[in-house]
């Protein structure tokens, strides 16, 4: 299979996948010409029909929504499988609460190159899940199969928001492994890897008379991990020696600093999980051979990070304002547009859904949307 495409900064920014986690239809709706797109999207080779295309909707009220439901009802499609390529940036917040997708597409360029994505996903991808058709189910066997060779010590890098479910798919793959060829693997936690526990850092953050330069400096949560150290011991376990380490931060724990990490790789092959939020940093992307993007639909992260909540002792209204900063930071900070960007144009990007949480996971286009 041929590389990737060498692509330095894509022009569109793919905001969020459609709620079902499938497209089965496509909107153009911008003010410049749509005439070539729409024509490339009747005429597509594609496992689902992609065969709306409509363009020069007028502006934001909901009733734009409601005019994009029409249209995709019009042609047996619902808005949860439909995929909105526009320019207008101000429909965003009715689109996305509406079960769409949104891709923000400036101009005509962009927007090509925005359905070159959906449409022929392996001329960006070097990862061999994308010989298969998109939106393919994938069993958690098929993912060991493809992205964890047997024999060899493998590092798999595990992105994706807060709630995405990111250890819970993790644990799956880790009892499947054993049962396919005696395969071995471990999960590395990067958050195990918190300078300090959660409250030390909510006593640092909220610490008094301190200049707003650093108040700064210390709201910046790249700077909560030590890099350093993981790196180190990333190190060590592939050289296949057997890492055991104590006093990490434990989230199950309250954040304390009580947890355990033991990893032994051996001889025969070992695939290391790195769990985080923060691998698309130029600090860790050395140190990750292949990359999985975890998709999961807002509502259900919205949803599995109350429950995780409540079980920590926060109120509903406290689980809301935590995710809300959880996610500014996260896509203003450590999965900004230009980590995401930089991530899609060097490929071993595999991006997969989880939002039904259920023993199969959905292949999607190789780039990690904003939320």
């Amino acid at each position: 299979m041929a590389g990737p495409q060498a692509i330095s900064e894509p022009r569109f920014d793919v905001l969020s996948y459609p709620r079902h986690a499938v497209t089965t239809g496509i909107v153009v709706d911008a003010e410049y010409d749509t005439q070539g797109l729409t024509e490339r999207i009747d005429q597509a080779e594609f496992p689902v029909p992609l065969h709306l295309g409509y363009s020069a909707m007028e502006g934001v009220s909901p009733e734009v929504v409601e005019q994009y439901k029409a249209i995709a009802e019009s042609a047996g499609q619902e808005l949860d499988t439909t995929m909105l390529i526009s320019d207008n940036m101000e429909l965003r917040a009715s689109v996305l609460a509406s079960g769409m997708g949104m891709i923000h597409a400036p101009d005509t360029e962009a927007a090509h190159a925005s359905l070159d994505l959906m449409l022929d996903p392996q001329s960006h991808s070097d990862e061999r899940f994308y010989s298969s058709p998109l939106y393919s189910d994938f069993t958690y066997e098929d993912v060991i199969r493809t992205l964890c060779p047997a024999g060899e010590i493998n590092v798999v890098g595990f992105v994706g928001r807060t709630g995405a479910g990111k250890s819970t798919t993790i644990n799956r793959l880790l009892d499947m492994l054993s049962e396919i060829d005696g395969r071995r693997g471990g999960k590395f936690e990067l958050d195990s890897f918190f300078l300090k526990s959660r409250k030390e850092r909510k006593a640092w953050l909220s610490e008094p008379c301190i200049s707003d330069e650093e108040r700064a400096r210390r709201g910046n949560v790249s700077a909560w991990w030590d890099f350093d150290r993981a790196l180190e011991t990333l190190d060590r376990i592939r050289e296949g020696e057997h890492v055991h380490l104590e006093g990490l931060y434990d989230m199950e724990q309250d954040g304390e600093k009580v947890g355990v990490m033991d990893i032994d790789p051996g001889s025969g092959g070992y695939t290391v999980f790195v769990e985080g939020t923060t691998l698309l940093m130029p600090v860790m992307c050395p140190a990750i051979d292949s990359f999985i993007y975890l998709n999961t639909h807002d509502h259900a992260r919205t949803q599995a990070l109350l429950e995780r909540n409540l079980r920590h002792g926060y109120t509903e209204q406290e689980s809301r304002e935590r995710k809300e900063l959880t996610d500014a930071a996260e896509t203003h900070d450590h999965m900004s547009r230009e980590l995401r960007a930089a991530r899609f144009a060097k490929g071993r990007l595999t991006v997969i859904d989880n939002t039904d949480r259920s023993d199969r996971v959905k292949l999607l286009p190789p780039y990690i949307p904003e939320i």
